[in-house]
């Protein structure tokens, strides 16, 4: 049979086309990445989509309040568009408080009864013994629709002497710091999620109470992430610097990669953290650490906020950033006035 030219250029365009494909795919054979891993950092099931989605609006806010404007503000001043939350625990709560604070322990926020008393019209401003636990619960109340603060260093920095609380600021263990990039270049496949029959706000509040009840909780000592993972070079320990670039160049904790935590609710983000290590959050003083290691604990991975951050490791580094100054008054105390509560009433 005659072939015309043109069909038999069509012809020729559709081999070139088929053996282009073919090699395509013996590359990515050969350079060990799969379509399948390439497909899971782009496009994931819709309940994790999701997720991700609140997450990152989270992430994206500043969800910090000075003590000083919360006491000016809001117990001072009675701004009733503020609902001030205390998430210590019962007992240190009656100890010491930010007046007028209710409270709603950190191990009970995530249970219907506690979410009832939470008006939506109001700014929800939480506090605990030194932010840490607050920025955890802040993630949670945010994914769910809240606008959410945090006491920046909570009664540690408020009034930790009248407040008697149980883990004031230790100050800064002057530990090594690094200015040379770690860089990641394993790829993972993201979390499945799985079909649990429920929409995106009762997966959250599940995987929430699924992570508080679980030991040895969110937050790892900065001793032990120096012993074992930095000096001792154990390979289950996987360290991430929260800081944003400019400052992760100037100082953080040797061997950490750099995910940013404006970054860390993103797939490609995901994609760079393995399922079978600890991961050990690192930022400034703790806080963005503490939302995001309830973030991945909530997605399956087993994450870590090191307490206290670059400001407990050395608060010497210029990898505190432009808020250093800031960020090393927070070690300090002041005096503002507590509320107590008899424990026998």
């Amino acid at each position: 049979m005659n072939c015309h030219p043109r069909q038999i250029r069509t012809i020729t365009l559709l081999m070139l086309l088929a053996f282009c494909l073919i090699i395509t795919s013996a590359l990515a054979a050969g350079t060990g990445s799969s379509p399948a891993l390439q497909q899971t950092v782009t496009a994931s099931e819709p309940v994790l989509d999701e997720i991700l989605q609140v997450s990152n609006k989270y992430f994206s806010t500043f969800p910090f309040m000075r003590a000083e404007d919360v006491y000016e503000k809001i117990v001072k001043g009675g701004d009733s568009s503020y609902l001030l939350v205390s998430v210590q625990s019962a007992d240190d709560y009656a100890r010491g408080h930010i007046p007028g604070a209710i409270n709603i322990p950190f191990q009970e926020i995530a249970e219907a009864a506690s979410l009832a008393r939470l008006p939506r019209d109001k700014k929800i401003v939480l506090s605990c013994e030194d932010g840490h636990r607050s920025m955890a619960a802040a993630l949670f109340l945010g994914q769910l629709g809240y606008d959410t603060k945090v006491v920046s260093m909570g009664l540690s920095y408020w009034n930790k002497t009248g407040a008697q609380i149980a883990s004031p600021y230790p100050g800064s263990a002057g530990y090594p710091v690094s200015t040379a990039d770690s860089i990641q270049k394993e790829r993972y496949e993201l979390p499945t999620m799985g079909n649990i029959g429920k929409d995106v706000r009762g997966v959250i509040i599940e995987r929430t109470k699924a992570v508080i009840a679980q030991k040895p909780g969110l937050f790892i000592n900065r001793n032990e992430v120096y012993e074992n993972a930095v000096k001792g070079t154990d390979k289950k320990y996987f360290l991430v610097s929260l800081q944003r670039p400019e400052d992760y160049s100037k100082g953080h904790v040797p061997g950490a990669i750099n995910i940013p935590y404006s970054e860390i609710a993103k797939a490609d983000s995901l994609s760079k953290l393995p399922r079978n290590k600890k991961i050990v959050l690192i930022c400034y003083v703790g806080h963005w650490a503490g939302s995001a290691a309830l973030f991945l604990n909530q997605l399956g991975y087993e994450a870590y906020d090191m307490r206290f951050g670059t400001l407990g490791w050395n608060d010497a580094t210029d990898g505190l950033g432009e808020a250093k100054g800031y960020l090393v008054a927070l070690g300090g105390s002041l005096s503002l006035p507590v509320e107590r509560r008899d424990l026998k009433k």
